[in-house]
């Protein structure tokens, strides 16, 4: 599909990995495309200017951005999709697609890859030529599991590529359905104090890992109801009654709160103002809260909850390109997906979808990342279930 878009004034390797490929039938089931294509203006002299203005008017005083933007008109990038239509990854890559075509004069592609939780989609992007032309959204939270687990899954090391932006936390919302005898986050203490907690989970992926980082935190041992191996799946699954609590992202559980089949206990964090559903998430603990209402009482305790909270930090979805790609085009895509943040349209479409449209900038959306993985050893039991 092609559309006018609007005219907007470390070193780390997980040995062994197995690479998912698409290829005949499957990819072509699996992955289909949009494409955006933004106004081009004239092309600039060979010197590179040390002001100019972009190919929608924004006028920039940065020689490398210039020579970024001189490269960039009139050429197609791709973006890739890392999961299905309708996920928070689609969500956010198809808000930013007209923004980075309007700023860069460029058509951009998006690619879909909806199948092998975001693995396939990752992969393509991080095994691209380095040339520009290519960036997408990681699974950083899901990509950390894998690592940390030496689970079989990318086949790139995070780290090494070259992040462009961030975006602070989604919220994540632990949920019951109004049937149960779930009222609060205490009760589910007392259940897990009386041995009948029950509650269902991701088989992989960043709820699931996540879910078991938090509850093996604060010593909660529930029986797990697993086997979901889509986000779609594990909604389904709460809805139809197969256990009576489960996290789901508000972007995916909104619906449910508006409908009147779920009820909120916890999470993670409020969301921003303006957030579609942000309602029903004001009044329960966040995280920050239960740290307080049930604080530890040792100093191993209070090391693990630190982590914790970085985990919870990775639960944004920054953007990234290959490493090798050269600045002076990276410092463009940076440039191009900060104003794309900033913009009403972005700002909007984001909030509607129950996601956070906060920009974090790529150095700090990296390093939390590497925080992540450096003090990761310390909570990798907890993920694989096997912590005494």
């Amino acid at each position: 599909m092609r559309l006018s878009a609007p005219n907007f004034r470390s070193n780390f390797r997980p040995w062994g990995a197995r690479r998912f490929l698409l290829t005949g039938v499957a990819a072509a089931a699996a992955m289909s495309s949009i494409v955006i294509t933004g106004p081009v203006s004239a092309s600039s002299s060979a010197k590179t200017p040390s002001h100019c203005t972009t190919a929608n008017g924004i006028k920039v005083r940065d020689p490398l951005v210039c020579k970024g933007l001189a490269f960039y008109r009139g050429q197609t990038l791709t973006d890739f999709d890392i999961s299905s239509v309708g996920s928070a990854f689609y969500d956010e890559t198809v808000a930013v697609q007209p923004l980075v075509a309007a700023y860069l004069g460029a058509t951009v592609n998006v690619p879909i890859y909806s199948i092998g939780n975001t693995i396939p989609g990752q992969d393509a992007m991080a095994s691209s030529v380095p040339n520009g032309l290519s960036f997408g959204i990681l699974n950083v939270l899901n990509d950390a599991s894998l690592i940390l687990t030496n689970t079989p899954g990318i086949n790139f090391n995070p780290a090494r590529l070259a992040f462009l932006s961030g975006t602070q936390v989604n919220s994540t919302p632990f949920i019951t359905q109004p049937s149960t005898s779930f009222k609060s986050f205490a009760d589910v203490l007392a259940a897990n104090k009386a041995g009948s907690l029950k509650v269902l989970t991701e088989t992989t992926g960043t709820i699931n890992t996540y879910l078991r980082v938090w509850f093996g935190v604060e010593g909660i041992k529930p029986q797990w109801i697993t086997g979901y191996s889509s986000l779609s799946q594990y909604t389904a699954g709460f809805v139809r009654g197969d256990g009576p609590l489960a996290d789901i992202s508000l972007s995916s559980s909104c619906p449910l709160l508006i409908g009147g089949q779920a009820v909120a206990l916890a999470t993670n964090t409020v969301p921003p103002v303006g957030t579609n559903c942000r309602k029903y998430l004001a009044a329960v603990p966040t995280l920050k809260d239960l740290y307080k209402e049930y604080p530890p009482t040792t100093k191993a305790q209070r090391n693990l909850w630190q982590i914790l909270f970085a985990l919870n930090n990775d639960q944004g979805y920054p953007f990234a390109t290959q490493t090798g790609v050269p600045a002076y085009k990276v410092d463009t895509l940076r440039a191009a997906l900060k104003w794309a943040y900033a913009q009403p349209s972005f700002r909007s479409q984001m909030l509607s979808n129950g996601l956070n449209p906060n920009y974090v900038d790529p150095v700090t959306a990296k390093n939390n990342f590497r925080a992540l993985i450096s003090n990761g050893a310390k909570i990798t039991c907890y993920i694989e279930a096997t912590c005494s």
